[in-house]
């Protein structure tokens, strides 16, 4: 009998694919579970920052409540929060001489209920995350800001980030430890950046002569022998300013002509060419590297409207709240010349060459300020054309 039971294998391919479709459930119930655990952690965390950068503004007895208030005001998922604390703490620093640095850090742990996973023992699971901000940071810093001022900012825009700018600017170098602590770079941008007509011979920077040529030049004209049939006429136009488009209309007179027969015409003409400190792109890929200009020098671009000459890092506060005080709008957008430029005024090489203040610690920052979309793309050397998709990649 007991043979006869062992070699009978009816029902065996069932038990086999039982176990296989258990075996298959828990692990998409895994799956399924943790893809959950990952979003709940992601927002855990950009919610634990949210509230330890709130927190760093604050005094000390206000700390834990506003940390907890920005926390939960960040943190929608549908998982309990377990555990939060945010608390002021001192961190290490051999390099620093006042004892150490303080930071907030906010620490928090949620529950997330297991779904499929209950099938296999797993009811819930615990995710934290935590971040720290120091305060009364001492390191050196250099900001460069980078601010649109082209048309499409004309007005409120405009405004609103002149007032933000100064705001920051004065909250930043109102919190000075030591002097030059904070040096900041001023960058504006349009269709081009202004690096400034001093610069014109540095080793960095390629610019052609100004210059004046006259030339005769000649064509076919024929004149006007007879005119009728004139009425006023209504129009309407889109009219597009920097990517921003308004509805105009007007009204004029327009006629029929009779013309006589072609003539030849010439005159003198003048054409003039003259450099106003615009600076364009250099061939791909050097237009994203902030490196060799003075192999493959920035070009300068003639005849041209930019805006006011950017400012290099300084530690001057009326400097950097002067240059913004006098901006005003013009020209369209390439946000790439703004961010190639501001990047220039950080980096310790050429064109811009900033002595550091010995071997104390810096840090770098570059804060981009704009109402949004590249409406010009470049041609190299020139940003004249049209395809904004090649400017956002």
């Amino acid at each position: 009998m007991f043979k006869l039971f062992a070699r009978d294998t009816r029902g065996s391919l069932g038990i086999g694919m039982a176990l296989g479709v258990t075996a298959m459930i828990g692990a998409v119930s895994a799956t399924l579970d943790y893809s959950r655990m990952t979003n709940v952690r992601a927002s855990l965390a950009a919610a634990v920052d949210a509230a330890a950068l709130a927190g760093a503004q604050t005094t000390e007895d206000k700390l834990s409540a506003l940390a907890r208030q920005v926390f939960d005001a960040n943190f929608r998922e549908q998982a309990a929060v377990t555990s939060f604390t945010a608390k002021l703490i001192k961190k290490d620093d051999d390099d620093d001489d006042d004892g150490g640095l303080e930071a907030v850090r906010v620490e928090a742990v949620a529950s997330v209920n297991m779904s499929l996973a209950r099938a296999i023992g797993f009811t819930s699971a615990p995710v934290r995350a935590y971040s720290e901000v120091v305060v009364g940071n001492d390191s050196d810093i250099q900001m460069a800001l980078v601010l649109d001022v082209t048309d499409s900012m004309r007005g409120t825009k405009m405004d609103t980030l002149k007032s933000a700018a100064t705001n920051m600017v004065n909250t930043m170098f109102d919190k000075l430890k030591k002097s030059n602590q904070i040096k900041m770079a001023v960058v504006p941008f349009g269709e081009y950046v202004n690096v400034g007509k001093s610069n014109r011979n540095q080793p960095w920077i390629d610019v052609p002569k100004d210059s004046t040529t006259t030339e005769k030049v000649c064509w076919q004209e024929r004149d006007v022998t007879r005119t009728y049939n004139c009425r006023m006429v209504y129009h309407e136009w889109d009219d597009w300013n920097d990517g921003v488009v308004t509805r105009r209309s007007g009204t004029w007179q327009e006629c029929n002509h009779d013309y006589g027969p072609y003539y030849q015409k010439c005159d003198t003409r003048t054409t003039t060419l003259q450099w106003d400190g615009c600076v364009g792109s250099r061939n791909y890929p050097l237009n994203l590297s902030d490196a060799n200009y003075t192999i493959t020098r920035a070009p300068g671009v003639m005849n041209v409207n930019c805006p006011p000459q950017l400012t290099e890092l300084t530690p001057s506060r009326p400097t950097v709240l002067r240059a913004i005080s006098e901006l005003s709008t013009s020209g369209n957008t390439y946000i790439p010349a703004g961010l190639t430029w501001g990047w220039a005024t950080l980096s310790e090489a050429q064109p811009f060459s900033e002595p550091g203040n010995g071997n104390r610690k810096s840090q770098d920052y570059l804060i981009l300020m704009t109402d949004g979309a590249n409406t010009m793309s470049p041609t190299y050397p020139k940003h004249d054309n049209y395809d904004a998709a090649v400017s956002d990649t």
